[in-house]
């Protein structure tokens, strides 16, 4: 995201900044070969197909910063979550996918953790997402993904008695130290362009409480 937005001069990345995603980006490295990859073969086609969702919601994450978005996060929100469950529920049709759901065998734990995650996995964290790109520096915005392992590695330990090792403690070390540079190096500056809009013209113009008296 900082690269992109770099590239098209949407923003300029101070080096300390560079140097602090380097340093998450090792610490998250180290993370996941301390946690152990479980063995297995890797599909060259999934990781291609990773790949490209992450550029693509990279690009998408700063294209939105200049695109005519809804002026609430929530509308922004409920948009991208019914255009993608639409595309998926067309996809699980069509591979067969749907003919796999037994709502019988549901269990209580499993629908607890859907409920969740569609409360708060998916409309206040992406409404948080989508307002902090409109008023926060991407650099900033991208830590998301270096804090994201680390509460993950905690909450296993917390929740299900996984073992953390030094290792991992040295990672989330240098994720959080690297999230600490960065929100210091944007505190001592300004996003370029940065512009507080009282309101939306067609709002003023179409609204009666602003008509002259």
């Amino acid at each position: 995201m900082a690269l992109i937005a770099a590239y098209r001069k949407a923003e300029r990345v101070p080096f300390r900044v560079v140097l602090a995603l380097a340093v998450g980006f090792g610490g998250t490295a180290l993370l996941v070969k301390a946690a152990g990859s479980g063995g297995g073969a890797v599909s060259a086609a999934g990781v291609a197909v990773l790949c490209g969702a992450v550029i693509a919601w990279a690009l998408g994450s700063v294209l939105s910063r200049t695109a005519e978005l809804p002026r609430r996060p929530l509308v922004a929100t409920a948009m991208e979550m019914l255009c993608g469950g639409a595309m998926l529920a067309v996809l699980a049709a069509a591979t067969g996918e749907l003919g796999h759901v037994h709502p019988s065998r549901i269990s209580g734990s499993s629908l607890a953790g859907f409920l969740y995650l569609i409360a708060f996995g998916s409309l206040v964290a992406f409404s948080a997402y989508v307002w902090l790109l409109q008023n926060a520096s991407t650099s900033l915005v991208s830590t998301y993904a270096y804090v994201n392992p680390v509460v993950a590695v905690l909450l296993g330990w917390a929740i299900l008695g996984e073992r953390v090792t030094g290792w991992m403690l040295l990672a989330g070390t240098l994720i959080v130290s690297a999230v600490a540079l960065i929100v210091m190096a944007e505190g001592s500056r300004r996003r370029p362009g940065e512009v507080v809009e009282p309101a939306a013209p067609e709002a003023a113009r179409g609204s009666p409480a602003n008509a002259p008296a």
